[in-house]
């Protein structure tokens, strides 16, 4: 086809669609308020589900898109009236979604993005047409953008072989290690629980089952999200441009150009680097995901081992790989960690006095497990201190920074790491902060600004030697100044 400018409509699915979209949350809402008896509950859903319906249609029916020689124009004349334009200079990305619904009909939905990161949270235009007339109209849009057409979905080359199995480890190591420990705690608690109502024949079972409740919603639900995102997951990269595949029962095509990339993110956590394993994210303008536990980087590479990792940076985004000479913090900065992990313990020790001296002068009889309750805070008291000593320790020995001619690196993290790599053409701003105890050992700390998928992303430094960090904003400087800037690194 011809984006020659004539009036379209999206396909009727899309009032099934949206309508469901309504519904969901009506009939959660419904449920959980238990103050009707099925009957009522069906009847109400059913008025809803119409309503939504006739409301969807009057919205597909008002609404046309126009596919211009420089922009989309999508147009609804409803009573409150809708003109949206969307330059194709300024689109950052067209990428296909296909769910459920769409299977059903042979659609597919085109997200459009533009260069924003205020925006990029939900898509500027979600469009859905039959999956043929879908799939010409992102093809000539590639060309408008990426001067080439988009790859057949499933005939390009993925760089790695990523197997089922692969799929089934990052779904369950990639999960951050802190959501990890607190679902541990739930599911012990629960397994706790239930032995108290087995032992003391006592009604504890409905406590029990709330924490196994909580652990599915912490631990279970976002790795199985995961499992069925990533599946069947592969990238490649064709000239400038990067395409990613992935999806069980909802399935992803996403593309965004090289330029639009403003860090690349190698992060590994507790669990996968006992399996020396760690993935690669990309902070890209214009583009946001959500895999299940917050995270809105999209992955281009699952858990895989490090020979791997280091081979698909250099074929994937060479762009962002340079050789590294790290330097580690300065003996200043052990000294900034002692006294803050001093003063932390000092206000916890503090603060969990008073309660603890009155659970330990309560005289009242205790009996079994009960009779250890005066000692649980202070117990847990000093467990949280040697935390506090230990998290010290590790971060002044894990983190990094390098500062290269093109490249900038940060190493930080201490359960779950990552290593950033940034361009100096993608900063937006850097600013250089030294508190009380930082000047007094001669130490500072950097924060670094960038736009990212939700908007200005900011990427923090350990504490260094105050003139290394203050060469990252003025290598930027000159960098303008000297013409070096590259406005094709900075996405303009």
């Amino acid at each position: 086809m011809n984006l020659s400018g004539e009036a379209l409509r999206c396909h009727p699915s899309i009032i099934l669609e949206n309508s469901i979209q309504i519904l969901v949350p009506i009939v959660v809402i419904l449920f959980v308020a238990r103050r009707f008896d099925i009957s009522v509950i069906a009847a109400l859903i059913s008025a809803a589900l119409v309503l939504a319906v006739l409301f969807n249609y009057r919205q597909w029916k008002m609404t046309v898109i126009r596919f211009g020689e420089t922009d989309v124009v999508i147009e609804r004349s409803t009573l409150f009236k809708l003109k949206k334009t969307l330059p194709y200079s300024k689109i950052a990305a067209v990428n296909v979604n296909r769910g459920i619904v769409n299977r059903l009909f042979g659609t597919s939905r085109l997200m459009i993005n533009i260069n924003s990161g205020h925006n990029a949270m939900a898509p500027e235009a979600a469009l859905t047409f039959k999956r043929d007339m879908a799939d010409r109209i992102r093809t000539e849009l590639s060309q408008r953008l990426y001067q080439h057409e988009l790859p057949v979905e499933e005939s390009g080359e993925t760089l790695v072989s990523f197997s089922p199995a692969d799929v089934v480890l990052h779904s369950l190591f990639a999960v951050p290690t802190l959501q990890n420990l607190l679902g541990a705690l739930f599911l012990v608690n629960s397994v706790y629980e239930l032995y108290l109502s087995v032992a003391t024949d006592a009604a504890a079972g409905g406590s029990a089952l709330i924490s196994l409740g909580m652990f599915f919603l912490v631990q279970v639900v976002p790795s199985v999200m995961q499992l069925f995102r990533y599946y069947n997951f592969k990238v490649y990269r064709k000239g400038d441009v990067i395409y990613l595949q992935h999806g069980l029962v909802r399935t992803y095509r996403t593309s965004f150009p090289i330029s639009k990339v403003n860090a690349v993110r190698v992060k590994s956590t507790l669990a996968s680097r006992l399996l020396h394993r760690s993935c690669i994210e990309a902070e890209v303008v214009g583009i946001a995901t959500n895999d299940g536990n917050g995270n809105t980087r999209p992955v281009i590479c699952l858990l895989k081992d490090d020979a791997t990792i280091q081979r698909l940076l250099g074929e994937l985004v060479p762009e962002f790989v340079y050789e590294r000479w790290p330097s580690k913090q300065p003996s200043g900065a052990r000294s900034v960690l002692r006294v803050r992990t001093i003063i932390a313990s000092l206000a916890l020790v503090a603060v969990m006095a008073y309660p603890s001296l009155i659970i330990y002068g309560d005289e009242a009889p205790r009996a079994g497990m009960m009779a250890l309750s005066p000692f649980v805070l202070p117990a847990l008291t000093a467990l949280a201190v040697l935390a506090f000593v230990g998290a010290a320790r590790a971060s002044y020995r894990i983190r990094e920074l390098d500062i290269g001619e093109e490249l900038f690196t940060f190493v930080n993290g201490i359960l779950d790491r990552e290593t950033v790599i940034m361009s100096y053409d993608k900063v937006q701003m850097v600013w250089v902060v030294r508190g009380p105890i930082a000047r007094r050992f001669d130490v500072a700390s950097a924060t670094v600004y960038m736009l990212s998928s939700t908007g200005t992303k900011n990427v923090s430094s350990g504490l260094f030697p105050e003139s290394e960090l203050k060469r990252i904003g003025d290598i930027v400087m000159e960098r303008i100044a000297s013409g070096k800037y590259d406005p094709r690194r900075s996405g303009a």
